[in-house]
Protein backbone atom coordinates (compact mmCIF):
# COMPACT_ATOMS: atom_id res chain seq x y z
CA UNK A 1 0.00 0.00 0.00
CA UNK A 2 2.82 2.38 0.95
CA UNK A 3 4.69 1.48 -2.25
CA UNK A 4 1.52 2.12 -4.26
CA UNK A 5 1.09 5.57 -2.69
CA UNK A 6 4.72 6.43 -3.42
CA UNK A 7 4.29 5.36 -7.03
CA UNK A 8 1.11 7.42 -7.36
CA UNK A 9 2.81 10.45 -5.83
CA UNK A 10 5.81 10.10 -8.12
CA UNK A 11 3.57 9.78 -11.16
CA UNK A 12 1.60 12.86 -10.12
CA UNK A 13 4.80 14.85 -9.67
CA UNK A 14 6.04 13.70 -13.07
CA UNK A 15 2.81 14.70 -14.79
CA UNK A 16 2.81 18.07 -13.00
CA UNK A 17 6.39 18.68 -14.11
CA UNK A 18 5.52 17.82 -17.71
CA UNK A 19 2.51 20.15 -17.64
CA UNK A 20 4.67 22.95 -16.23
CA UNK A 21 7.26 22.37 -18.94
CA UNK A 22 4.60 22.42 -21.65
CA UNK A 23 3.16 25.60 -20.19
CA UNK A 24 6.60 27.21 -20.16
CA UNK A 25 7.23 26.15 -23.76
CA UNK A 26 3.91 27.67 -24.81
CA UNK A 27 4.74 30.90 -22.95
CA UNK A 28 8.18 31.03 -24.58
CA UNK A 29 6.70 30.50 -28.04
CA UNK A 30 4.08 33.17 -27.42
CA UNK A 31 6.76 35.63 -26.28
CA UNK A 32 8.87 34.81 -29.32
CA UNK A 33 5.89 35.35 -31.62
CA UNK A 34 5.03 38.65 -29.93
CA UNK A 35 8.62 39.81 -30.45
CA UNK A 36 8.45 38.92 -34.15
CA UNK A 37 5.12 40.69 -34.53
CA UNK A 38 6.61 43.81 -32.95
CA UNK A 39 9.48 43.73 -35.44
CA UNK A 40 6.99 43.77 -38.31
CA UNK A 41 4.98 46.50 -36.59
CA UNK A 42 8.08 48.69 -36.61
CA UNK A 43 8.86 47.79 -40.23
CA UNK A 44 5.33 48.75 -41.31
CA UNK A 45 5.33 52.13 -39.57
CA UNK A 46 6.54 54.07 -42.66
CA UNK A 47 3.63 52.63 -44.66
CA UNK A 48 1.20 53.83 -41.97
CA UNK A 49 2.76 57.31 -41.87
CA UNK A 50 2.52 57.55 -45.65
CA UNK A 51 -1.19 56.70 -45.59
CA UNK A 52 -1.92 59.06 -42.71
CA UNK A 53 -0.11 61.86 -44.49
CA UNK A 54 -2.20 61.24 -47.62
CA UNK A 55 -5.40 61.31 -45.55
CA UNK A 56 -4.32 64.54 -43.87
CA UNK A 57 -3.79 66.20 -47.24
CA UNK A 58 -7.07 64.98 -48.75
CA UNK A 59 -9.50 65.05 -45.84
CA UNK A 60 -10.48 68.00 -43.65
CA UNK A 61 -10.61 66.00 -40.42
CA UNK A 62 -11.92 67.63 -37.28
CA UNK A 63 -9.79 67.30 -34.12
CA UNK A 64 -12.28 64.85 -32.59
CA UNK A 65 -12.11 62.59 -35.65
CA UNK A 66 -8.34 62.28 -35.92
CA UNK A 67 -7.61 59.93 -32.98
CA UNK A 68 -10.13 57.39 -34.31
CA UNK A 69 -8.47 57.33 -37.73
CA UNK A 70 -5.00 57.04 -36.24
CA UNK A 71 -6.12 54.23 -33.91
CA UNK A 72 -7.65 52.34 -36.84
CA UNK A 73 -4.37 52.63 -38.70
CA UNK A 74 -2.36 51.35 -35.74
CA UNK A 75 -4.74 48.41 -35.31
CA UNK A 76 -4.40 47.60 -39.01
CA UNK A 77 -0.60 47.69 -38.70
CA UNK A 78 -0.77 45.09 -35.93
CA UNK A 79 -3.13 42.96 -38.01
CA UNK A 80 -0.78 43.15 -40.98
CA UNK A 81 2.22 42.35 -38.77
CA UNK A 82 0.51 39.29 -37.30
CA UNK A 83 -0.14 37.95 -40.81
CA UNK A 84 3.62 37.52 -41.28
CA UNK A 85 3.96 35.12 -38.35
CA UNK A 86 0.68 33.22 -38.74
CA UNK A 87 1.51 29.65 -39.88
CA UNK A 88 -1.27 29.65 -42.49
CA UNK A 89 -0.06 32.94 -44.02
CA UNK A 90 3.69 32.47 -44.33
CA UNK A 91 3.56 33.70 -47.93
CA UNK A 92 2.35 37.14 -46.84
CA UNK A 93 4.08 40.01 -48.65
CA UNK A 94 4.63 43.60 -47.64
CA UNK A 95 2.07 44.77 -50.19
CA UNK A 96 -0.54 42.49 -48.58
CA UNK A 97 0.21 44.09 -45.22
CA UNK A 98 0.12 47.60 -46.71
CA UNK A 99 -3.25 46.84 -48.25
CA UNK A 100 -4.46 45.71 -44.82
CA UNK A 101 -3.48 49.15 -43.50
CA UNK A 102 -5.25 50.91 -46.37
CA UNK A 103 -8.38 48.80 -45.87
CA UNK A 104 -8.45 49.50 -42.13
CA UNK A 105 -8.11 53.23 -42.67
CA UNK A 106 -10.70 53.17 -45.47
CA UNK A 107 -13.21 51.46 -43.16
CA UNK A 108 -12.60 54.00 -40.40
CA UNK A 109 -12.95 56.91 -42.82
CA UNK A 110 -16.20 55.53 -44.20
CA UNK A 111 -17.58 55.37 -40.65
CA UNK A 112 -16.32 58.86 -39.80
CA UNK A 113 -16.76 61.08 -42.86
CA UNK A 114 -19.92 62.24 -44.52
CA UNK A 115 -20.91 60.46 -47.74
CA UNK A 116 -19.66 63.39 -49.80
CA UNK A 117 -16.35 63.59 -47.93
CA UNK A 118 -15.78 59.85 -48.25
CA UNK A 119 -16.57 59.95 -51.97
CA UNK A 120 -13.94 62.68 -52.38
CA UNK A 121 -11.35 60.62 -50.49
CA UNK A 122 -12.16 57.49 -52.52
CA UNK A 123 -11.75 59.43 -55.75
CA UNK A 124 -8.40 60.82 -54.67
CA UNK A 125 -7.23 57.36 -53.55
CA UNK A 126 -8.20 55.90 -56.93
CA UNK A 127 -6.34 58.68 -58.72
CA UNK A 128 -3.26 58.03 -56.62
CA UNK A 129 -3.39 54.29 -57.35
CA UNK A 130 -3.75 54.95 -61.08
CA UNK A 131 -0.82 57.36 -61.08
CA UNK A 132 1.34 54.90 -59.14
CA UNK A 133 0.50 52.13 -61.60
CA UNK A 134 1.34 54.33 -64.57
CA UNK A 135 4.59 55.53 -63.01
CA UNK A 136 5.63 51.97 -62.18
CA UNK A 137 4.95 50.73 -65.71
CA UNK A 138 6.82 53.63 -67.30
CA UNK A 139 9.77 53.13 -64.95
CA UNK A 140 10.05 49.41 -65.66
CA UNK A 141 9.59 49.73 -69.41
CA UNK A 142 12.22 52.47 -69.40
CA UNK A 143 14.63 50.11 -67.66
CA UNK A 144 13.90 47.38 -70.21
CA UNK A 145 14.39 49.84 -73.03
CA UNK A 146 17.85 50.65 -71.72
CA UNK A 147 18.99 47.03 -72.13
CA UNK A 148 16.76 45.72 -74.95
CA UNK A 149 16.64 48.82 -77.19
CA UNK A 150 12.89 48.61 -77.68
CA UNK A 151 11.05 50.25 -80.52
CA UNK A 152 8.21 52.65 -79.87
CA UNK A 153 5.72 49.95 -80.81
CA UNK A 154 7.33 47.45 -78.43
CA UNK A 155 7.29 49.95 -75.55
CA UNK A 156 3.62 50.64 -76.12
CA UNK A 157 2.66 46.95 -76.32
CA UNK A 158 4.60 45.97 -73.21
CA UNK A 159 3.19 48.95 -71.31
CA UNK A 160 -0.34 48.03 -72.35
CA UNK A 161 0.16 44.40 -71.34
CA UNK A 162 1.39 45.39 -67.88
CA UNK A 163 -1.38 47.92 -67.28
CA UNK A 164 -4.11 45.53 -68.43
CA UNK A 165 -2.82 42.72 -66.20
CA UNK A 166 -1.77 44.91 -63.27
CA UNK A 167 -1.28 43.35 -59.82
CA UNK A 168 -0.93 45.42 -56.67
CA UNK A 169 2.29 43.70 -55.63
CA UNK A 170 3.97 45.16 -58.71
CA UNK A 171 4.10 48.47 -56.84
CA UNK A 172 7.38 47.18 -55.45
CA UNK A 173 8.97 47.41 -58.89
CA UNK A 174 9.38 51.14 -58.29
CA UNK A 175 12.14 50.28 -55.83
CA UNK A 176 14.27 48.44 -58.41
CA UNK A 177 16.40 51.57 -58.85
CA UNK A 178 18.11 50.83 -55.52
CA UNK A 179 19.99 48.00 -57.28
CA UNK A 180 21.58 50.42 -59.77
CA UNK A 181 20.51 48.47 -62.86
CA UNK A 182 22.06 45.20 -61.70
CA UNK A 183 18.71 43.43 -61.32
CA UNK A 184 15.32 43.52 -62.99
CA UNK A 185 11.88 42.80 -61.50
CA UNK A 186 10.25 39.41 -62.01
CA UNK A 187 7.98 40.49 -64.85
CA UNK A 188 5.88 37.55 -66.15
CA UNK A 189 7.28 36.38 -69.49
CA UNK A 190 3.90 36.48 -71.20
CA UNK A 191 3.79 40.26 -70.88
CA UNK A 192 7.22 40.80 -72.43
CA UNK A 193 8.50 37.92 -74.58
CA UNK A 194 5.76 37.98 -77.28
CA UNK A 195 6.73 41.55 -78.12
CA UNK A 196 10.48 40.91 -78.51
CA UNK A 197 12.50 39.76 -81.49
CA UNK A 198 14.72 36.65 -81.14
CA UNK A 199 17.85 38.63 -80.21
CA UNK A 200 15.98 40.60 -77.56
CA UNK A 201 14.45 37.41 -76.19
CA UNK A 202 17.93 35.95 -75.71
CA UNK A 203 18.99 39.07 -73.76
CA UNK A 204 15.77 38.94 -71.72
CA UNK A 205 16.39 35.34 -70.69
CA UNK A 206 19.87 36.26 -69.47
CA UNK A 207 18.80 39.14 -67.23
CA UNK A 208 19.01 38.71 -63.45
CA UNK A 209 15.46 39.01 -62.16
CA UNK A 210 14.46 39.21 -58.50
CA UNK A 211 11.38 39.59 -56.33
CA UNK A 212 11.44 42.98 -54.65
CA UNK A 213 10.22 43.39 -51.09
CA UNK A 214 11.25 46.86 -50.01
CA UNK A 215 10.24 48.02 -46.54
CA UNK A 216 10.97 51.70 -47.04
CA UNK A 217 13.41 52.02 -44.14
CA UNK A 218 14.67 55.38 -45.44
CA UNK A 219 11.37 57.13 -44.78
CA UNK A 220 11.33 59.52 -41.84
CA UNK A 221 8.41 59.78 -39.47
CA UNK A 222 6.73 63.15 -39.40
CA UNK A 223 6.40 64.67 -35.95
CA UNK A 224 2.63 65.13 -36.13
CA UNK A 225 1.38 63.01 -33.26
CA UNK A 226 -0.17 66.08 -31.68
CA UNK A 227 -2.29 66.76 -34.74
CA UNK A 228 -3.49 63.16 -34.95
CA UNK A 229 -4.19 63.13 -31.22
CA UNK A 230 -6.70 65.93 -31.81
CA UNK A 231 -4.68 68.89 -30.56
CA UNK A 232 -5.44 72.36 -31.98
CA UNK A 233 -3.16 73.28 -34.88
CA UNK A 234 -0.95 75.64 -32.87
CA UNK A 235 -0.44 73.15 -30.04
CA UNK A 236 0.31 70.34 -32.50
CA UNK A 237 2.96 72.46 -34.23
CA UNK A 238 4.51 73.34 -30.88
CA UNK A 239 4.71 69.66 -29.93
CA UNK A 240 6.19 68.79 -33.31
CA UNK A 241 8.90 71.45 -32.92
CA UNK A 242 9.74 70.10 -29.47
CA UNK A 243 10.14 66.59 -30.86
CA UNK A 244 12.32 67.85 -33.70
CA UNK A 245 14.65 69.61 -31.25
CA UNK A 246 14.83 66.54 -29.02
CA UNK A 247 15.54 64.15 -31.89
CA UNK A 248 19.21 63.06 -32.15
CA UNK A 249 21.11 64.31 -35.18
CA UNK A 250 21.70 61.86 -38.00
CA UNK A 251 25.22 60.41 -37.97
Amino acid sequence: MIAHRKLTTALALCLSSMATARGQDAADKAAEQDARVQQYVQALQPALWKELDFIRQVCDLKPAQRPKIKAAGEAAVKQGARSFVAPQQRSTTRIYAVQTIRDGLMKALKETLTAEEFAHYSEEAATRASALKRATVLSVVGQLDGILYLTQEQREKISAALEQNWKDEWEQWMMIHQYAGQYFPMIPDQHVVPHLNPDQQAVWRGLQKININSWGHNMRRQADDGWWDGMPEAAAKSKAKGKAKAAPANP
